[in-house]
């Protein structure tokens, strides 16, 4: 006898083998119990997770010998054909080879007929999507109005590419991934059958790989059979399937949070000469970022973490040291690079680079932190030099433009008027949360505005960047006025997104007590500006002494 794979050998054959879909299987029992079939069936889900499964056995339901029923007895000619797929009455086609309306033309013309045995003629068809439009069009009339005899089961991974008019003339089913621990317990039960020694670890590493498909984690302990035999080792698991071991994983983040900038190449380095693929690692690294948010939020919980006891202590060390805006801020880089690294043609350069971020990343105050110190007046460190500034010395990340300083209230931006005019002002002061300051006054539009400039940059650089390209700013509690030059659109539509309108209008509500109006406004181009290069003899020193010619427009005060 020819050898069967595990998926096909312990396929499911009843309703009870089907594993993590217990809503769709109760449903197709009661259905078949009282007699409320309906004619058409849409399975829905990913790969791997009982789709084709459930369809055959729903047909073995309605055809056995005894039934129609929800518990097929597997021993009839009915049965054992469906199994098979051997079936007469039971039409499994594959819509991925036949996408044509010439193939469902053949399928309605074949529906006219009645059964050779059976109570029913069953049509399976598997990735349904795949189909065309037209033939979406010419299966629609007998989808919706077929023979009494005929039942149709659709399936597909691709839920929605099926057209409206195919889902409203069926009843949908979604098959949802299937839990860690049901796939790690079938595994076990499906090793101890076939006289497999593997350990627990193991069968994590190959659950790990699956994703939710009980499909793909059967054909990796196949494969992994072949590979070492009846005895199955954690370290030809982890050889076999790339899996990286959680102890280099736990080093890497380690290296992070003690801002070891050395000790993190070295691990690299490591990693690298081990043979190990980057995009498995960063995948790792996210999966165990999730982890440790589990461990942050709700403590130890082996149903939620699927991890070994012998990793708790080290685990919850290192939540321990991180915040929840912290793992948020790790989980977006890694998601982001783990999808630039499939393009990348220095991987592991980019990976490690990644890497030296996070742990500047784990320096970052918050915006809160970042807001109250300035208010207050404190010292904010600079985590490249540990220098530290008062709030009328404070070093932004990137220079602030010249735009931004020059024009009637862009002096708000220049420090050093800021600590002249905050001598001269002695009332009008607003109490905000956190601090005093003058939103009424010009300097204390200055230093309402600096603030925001400040609490913008650690929250958004790109909305940072734009607000420099500004060419006059003014914040007080009633209006953020932002003017832009007219070849600054693209700058003046980025800060007009919605995001980023509700962050400044956020961020100003803390700085100045109140929720401001925002106004962001393109200023006119100015018309028959005068062009000092139209006079001839500047025209002639311009070609003697090359440069820049800049005009100066007065303001008045």
């Amino acid at each position: 006898m020819s050898y069967q794979v595990l998926a096909r050998k312990w396929r499911p054959q009843s309703f009870e083998d089907v594993v993590g879909q217990e809503t769709v299987t109760k449903t197709l029992k009661n259905a078949i119990k009282s007699e409320r079939l309906a004619h058409a069936f849409l399975f829905s889900g990913v790969r791997g997770v009982g789709k084709t499964s459930t369809a055959r056995i729903l047909a073995k339901a309605l055809n056995c010998q005894k039934g129609p029923t929800p518990t097929p007895c597997g021993e009839c000619d009915s049965c054992q054909e469906v199994a098979s797929a051997s079936s007469v009455d039971v039409l499994e086609i594959d819509a991925a080879s036949n996408t044509g309306v010439a193939n469902v033309r053949e399928l309605i013309e074949s529906v006219r007929y009645g059964t050779a045995r059976d109570p029913f003629k069953i049509f399976i068809i598997d990735e349904v999507h795949m189909l065309s439009n037209a033939a979406f069009n010419a299966l629609l009339k007998t989808l919706e109005e077929p023979p009494p005899h005929v039942k149709f089961i659709l399936a597909t991974t691709l839920y929605q590419k099926i057209p409206g008019t195919i889902i409203s003339r069926c009843q949908q089913f979604d098959f949802k991934p299937i839990p860690f621990r049901l796939i790690a317990e079938r595994l076990k039960w499906i090793s101890q059958e076939e006289e497999i020694e593997i350990s627990d670890y193991a069968l994590k590493v190959i659950v790990s790989t699956a994703q939710g498909s009980m499909r793909d984690a059967q054909s990796a302990l196949d494969r992994i059979i072949a590979f070492s035999g009846k005895q199955i080792s954690d370290e030809d698991v982890r050889t076999l399937l790339g899996e990286v071991d959680e102890r280099a994983v736990m080093a890497v983040v380690e290296a992070v949070l003690d801002q070891d900038a050395q000790a993190l190449i070295r691990q690299v380095e490591a990693l690298t000469t081990s043979g190990v693929e980057p995009q498995n690692f960063c995948r790792k690294l996210i999966q165990h970022t999730r982890n440790l948010m589990v461990c942050k939020v709700t403590g130890w919980d082996e149903q939620l973490l699927n991890l070994a006891d012998a990793e708790k202590d080290a685990i919850l060390e290192q939540a321990e040291k991180l915040s929840q805006l912290d793992l948020i801020r790790f989980y977006d880089l890694l998601n982001r690079t783990e999808a630039d690294l499939r393009w990348n043609s220095h991987p592991w350069v980019h990976l490690e680079l990644t890497l030296m971020k996070l742990v500047e990343l784990s320096r970052l105050p918050t915006v809160e932190e970042v807001i109250g110190k300035l208010r207050s007046g404190q010292a904010i460190s600079n985590p490249d030099s540990g220098n530290q500034a008062q709030v009328g010395q404070v070093e932004l990340a990137q220079p602030v433009s010249e735009k931004v300083r020059s024009g009637s209230s862009a002096k708000a931006l220049d420090l050093k008027d800021e600590k002249k005019s905050g001598r001269e002002q002695d009332s009008g002061k607003v109490q905000a949360p956190g601090g005093e300051i003058n939103p009424t006054g010009p300097s204390g539009q200055d230093q309402a505005m600096t603030h925001l400039m400040a609490a913008v940059q650690v929250e958004s650089m790109g909305l940072y960047s734009s607000l420099q390209h500004a060419s006059r700013t003014t914040l007080d509690q009633e209006k953020l006025s932002l003017f832009f030059p007219p070849d600054e659109s693209f700058h003046h539509r980025e800060v007009c997104k919605p995001d980023n309108q509700d962050r400044l209008s956020r961020l100003s509500a803390k700085i100045v007590g109140a929720e401001p109006k925002i106004e962001v406004l393109l200023e006119e181009p100015i018309a028959n500006q005068f062009d000092p290069t139209d006079n001839p003899k500047v025209k002639a020193f311009i070609e003697t002494f090359p440069g820049k010619v800049i005009v100066e427009k007065k303001v008045d005060d």
